[in-house]
């Protein structure tokens, strides 16, 4: 087994901007993903192939308290768990698998207008800051929504400074942090909750190109479904350029009033 510390930092720029007393899930997925790809010598991060994840959260984490990855390899699957110790009892916060797959051919797509290499995309006007509960514009990863006649909302996946790595890929995690923040905004413009509640993560899957080229306008998108929104949703997304469909990811919330979310921390 491989373990690694993840150093939990208030700034990091994916903390959400409430509630800050937990560890919200990108960071452990961000976490446990660089620890995949240190044991599989870069696989995680390779423009030939994909990533197929499955992670739950079984328990808040806390920002007191360290919070160690492990990482057990089997084939092309990776088992991996954070925990953390909070009153003298080891629990995990996150778990799931990583198994690395052969990449398919991406579409040869040029870079659309305002989009560098080296800066942050300009498809489209960023979406607003507090609907993806963002207080920096410059982390916000998605262009302005569009809403189709059959109920299809699409935003751009912009490319963000503070959180793209260096070089001409993409990271795994920038996938993963655009279909977040698009469930975030899709709680307020598609089911109605309002500002000052709190979304609690329960399950995250995605089928995903591992490293996609960082010039490759990509497209995140959501259909409405038939019924009444519910407090707990799976929200199924797909990720796209041009017109090749080029994974999914699923992410299943629970949405709490501050009451609500007061009352599960206080148990």
């Amino acid at each position: 087994m491989r373990t690694a510390p993840l150093r939990v930092d208030r700034h990091h720029p994916f903390f959400f901007d409430h509630p800050v007393d937990h560890l919200p899930g990108n960071l452990l997925v961000a976490g446990l993903l660089g620890l995949a790809d240190d044991v599989t010598g870069g696989a995680v991060r390779r423009p030939d192939r994909r990533l197929r994840l499955a992670f739950t959260f079984p328990a808040f984490g806390e920002l007191d308290g360290a919070v160690e990855l492990h990482c057990d390899r089997t084939g092309d699957t990776l088992d991996l768990t954070a925990t953390q110790s909070v009153g003298g009892t080891v629990r995990d916060i996150c778990r799931g698998t990583v198994t690395v797959l052969p990449g398919t051919d991406l579409p040869e797509v040029g870079p659309a207008a305002g989009h560098s290499r080296s800066g942050t995309a300009t498809l489209t006007a960023p979406a607003e800051p507090r609907l993806v509960h963002r207080a920096d514009l410059s982390t916000v990863m998605l262009g302005a929504p569009t809403e189709s006649p059959s109920g299809e909302v699409t935003c751009a996946v912009l490319r963000c400074a503070t959180l793209a790595a260096p070089g001409d890929l993409r990271e795994p995690i920038e996938v993963i942090e655009a279909a977040r923040q698009l469930v975030l905004m899709l709680g307020h413009i598609a089911n109605g909750h309002p500002y000052g509640v709190h979304v609690v993560w329960i399950d995250l899957s995605a089928d995903i190109p591992a490293a996609p080229p960082a010039d490759l306008p990509l497209r995140v998108s959501w259909r409405r479904p038939a019924g009444k929104p519910r407090p707990r949703t799976a929200f199924d997304m797909g990720l796209h350029a041009g017109t090749a469909d080029l994974g999914t990811v699923r992410l299943v919330t629970h949405t709490m009033s501050p009451a609500a979310y007061r009352k599960v921390r206080s148990a």
